[in-house]
């Protein structure tokens, strides 16, 4: 088994291919709504030349109101503008004109990812794999937004459509393990977690090889978020639960292996770390580990 090399990403808008009219586009005149979207891509990091695209398309689609490519151009440059409520107008305008360009749907998915609106997010994602039921990126975002909607089941099912249509996508991979953890399945849980350790084994991208450890899980204590990192050779740990609020460490609590034999919970806070008493002969179901662990967490932060 050996790892693709592209990977699945996260609220990453694309330009479609068609606007530039694909290999015809080397010996036909491109449309102009093409060219003033690729000066934009190009002058993007210049004062003013968004501004001015903008100007340029905003003329160009009084004319040609029923061109889905001056209002695919038009989302691409307000997204950028930080206009997101306008861009995804644009972009719905775009896929209502041409139904199969699914790019303007999940573009207008990725502006409602950013701003947290994962449902919205998660609609739009669909509407793209409806057009284009090929289109891994759509089902890996639609996956994530259903997630973040606490709607695991459909999470759990646009990552297996990632899945298949990118059956060596590590990122996917170990998405579906928090999708099943979720979903409190322990037999699938177990499958998608092989997977994992065994595309990591396999990969022969050197961030994958030397990762020592992977999300298993996440969720809420309080006002803090949870992320359990499972460690791919547990000699130091098994499972970290790292505590987080507003985007900042606070530290964590360690299920690791004790030195004689059995395995505790430790705390590190504050930058100093002490074992706790809670302590197992034998490894414990994950259930009760994260039920222990969240005592352990409301007690301490």
């Amino acid at each position: 088994m050996t790892a693709r090399a592209r990977r699945c990403r996260w609220l990453v808008p694309v330009v479609v291919a068609c606007l530039a009219g694909g290999a015809a586009a080397e010996t036909a005149k491109k449309p102009e709504a093409t060219v003033l979207l690729e000066r934009a891509i190009a002058g993007e990091k210049e004062p003013g030349q968004l501004e001015k695209a903008l100007a340029e398309l905003d003329a160009l689609a009084a004319k040609q109101a029923r061109d889905p490519d001056v209002h695919y151009a038009r989302g691409w440059v307000l997204s950028h503008l930080g206009r997101g409520e306008e861009a995804v107008v644009a972009y719905d305008r775009a896929f209502e004109l041409a139904p199969t360009l699914a790019d303007a749907a999940y573009n207008a998915g990725v502006v409602h990812g950013r701003a947290g609106r994962p449902r919205e997010a998660a609609a739009h994602f669909d509407k793209a794999l409806g057009a284009n039921p090929r289109h891994v990126d759509a089902a890996y975002n639609a996956g994530q937004a259903y997630y973040d909607a606490a709607m695991y089941p459909k999470a759990a099912e646009r990552w297996q459509k990632a899945a298949a249509l990118a059956p060596n996508d590590f990122q996917t991979a170990k998405k579906l393990v928090q999708a099943y953890v979720a979903l409190d399945d322990a037999r699938m849980t177990a499958r998608a977690r092989d997977t994992v350790f065994a595309l990591r084994r396999a990969s022969r991208d050197p961030a994958i090889a030397k990762l020592s450890s992977y999300v298993y899980d996440q969720f809420d204590v309080g006002t803090h978020h949870i992320f359990v990192h499972e460690a791919f050779d547990p000699k130091a740990f098994v499972f970290q639960f790292t505590v987080t609020e507003n985007d900042r460490t606070l530290g964590s609590i360690t299920f690791e292996p004790r030195a004689g034999g059995g395995f505790a919970l430790a705390l590190d806070r504050a930058g100093k770390r002490s074992v706790l008493a809670t302590s197992w002969k034998e490894r414990p179901d994950y259930k009760l580990l994260k039920a222990e662990a969240t005592r352990a967490i409301s007690a301490s932060f």
